[in-house]
């Protein structure tokens, strides 16, 4: 055997690990969610059934969750659940299956939460005006798509504030963000910051709807203001308000580099595409003991950190992004080692089977670390363009 043969053998040998481990999580989160009452559960499932290429399993799961919520009205929100997120799985399931499309029940639910949008409500993605937006954005019917996305741009243009640096958009002054001290701040990240809204904007902006040009008056001022704020002489990205943070998709640097990916395709901006491109090196460059990564959640924890730089290395070539992938796949191969993955939450550290901050979003990270194949889930992360189903 060669050694371009020995090399070639080991890393399909590699890849098949990566495979079996991506499945064996999925299993983890079939065993927990299986009696679960929680209807987001059930969705996020469907979602993975979806991505592993079993569209029968993630029907069944869409219907009990269905089933689950009976004749109660969801909450609007593209996650735990949520009328969006019920939509956005409903629309999924029947593009690959061929059913009819979600139950007009969902798009009144968000259409009627984002004509008058809650003012205790923040421009953010999980339980926030974005993944209203996300949700507009993928639906494929354009007479429900238009109307909805044109109101969630409404409210956008109703909360900016603007300053020397361009526009921006402040989290709720409310009593949940009076009490961990980040009523009022401008946060930076994809979660519940510019970086998730600079996204969903370039999404709108490169869509065939009558709102584009209003998206990307409000994406140039808002794209200008994220880029302003760099630190100098510092090779990250902060919160406003608060110290440098964590090597993360939901607040720190692979998802801002991500979201001006999605920013510089829309726009066609060299300049746009150079910052996305620096802001990735800084984060292939950050050594794992300066990640503060606790956990192995796509949202905060190694499985966006694998989802980051797999993208990276496959869109650019880049080996520092082949080894930067590698090296948070050990280190969930290391944790799995030792049993089921156990997950930092606000009362202590426990099992969690979710897409987010669970088994679910881990399985798909590293699904795509196999196949190469992406797959509609960034949609729910922002992490790229948002089309109609």
């Amino acid at each position: 055997m060669t050694i371009d043969e020995a090399s070639h053998e080991a890393a399909a040998e590699a890849v098949q690990d990566v495979a079996a481990l991506a499945r064996t999580l999925l299993d983890d989160a079939r065993a927990g969610i299986a009696g679960s009452a929680d209807v987001g559960l059930h969705l996020d499932l469907a979602t993975a059934e979806l991505a592993f290429d079993e569209p029968e399993r993630a029907r069944a799961e869409l219907r009990r969750a269905i089933g689950l919520l009976g004749d109660r009205r969801p909450p609007p929100w593209l996650y735990r659940g949520g009328a969006a997120h019920l939509g956005w799985v409903s629309a999924q399931v029947a593009a690959r299956l061929g059913d009819p499309g979600p139950d007009p029940r969902w798009a009144a639910v968000v259409g009627e939460t984002v004509a008058a949008f809650p003012a205790d409500r923040d421009v953010d993605l999980p339980l926030g005006l974005l993944g209203l937006g996300v949700y507009a954005l993928a639906h494929p019917d354009p007479t429900v798509r238009a109307p909805l996305v044109e109101r969630v741009l409404d409210v956008v243009a109703d909360r900016a504030e603007h300053d020397v640096d361009g526009m921006f958009v402040r989290l709720v002054d409310a009593p949940h963000r009076r009490r961990d001290g980040s009523a009022g701040l401008v946060l930076l990240g994809v979660a519940h910051g510019m970086a998730g809204l600079v996204s969903l904007l370039a999404s709108v902006a490169d869509a065939d709807l009558p709102g584009r040009g209003r998206a990307h008056r409000l994406l140039a001022g808002a794209v200008r203001w994220l880029l302003r704020q760099r630190v100098p002489d510092e090779a990250r990205w902060v919160r406003t308000g608060h110290q440098p943070h964590r090597l993360t998709w939901c607040y720190g640097d692979p998802g801002i580099a991500l979201a001006l990916s999605v920013v510089a395709t829309a726009t066609r901006s060299a300049a746009v595409e150079a910052a996305a491109a620096a802001i990735t090196a800084d984060a292939l460059a950050r050594p794992p003991t300066e990640a503060g990564v606790l956990d192995a959640t796509i949202c905060h924890g190694a499985a966006g950190l694998i989802w980051f730089g797999h993208r990276v290395a496959t869109g650019a070539g880049d080996p520092a992004a082949a080894r930067f992938t590698r090296t948070w796949v050990s280190h969930v191969v290391q944790q799995r080692s030792a049993g089921p993955l156990v997950y930092v939450r606000p009362d202590g550290p426990g099992r969690d089977h979710s897409f987010l901050e669970g088994d679910i979003g881990v399985a798909l990270a590293l699904q795509y670390v196999a196949t190469g194949t992406r797959q509609p889930w960034e949609q729910l992360l922002l992490g790229c363009r948002i089309t109609p189903h």
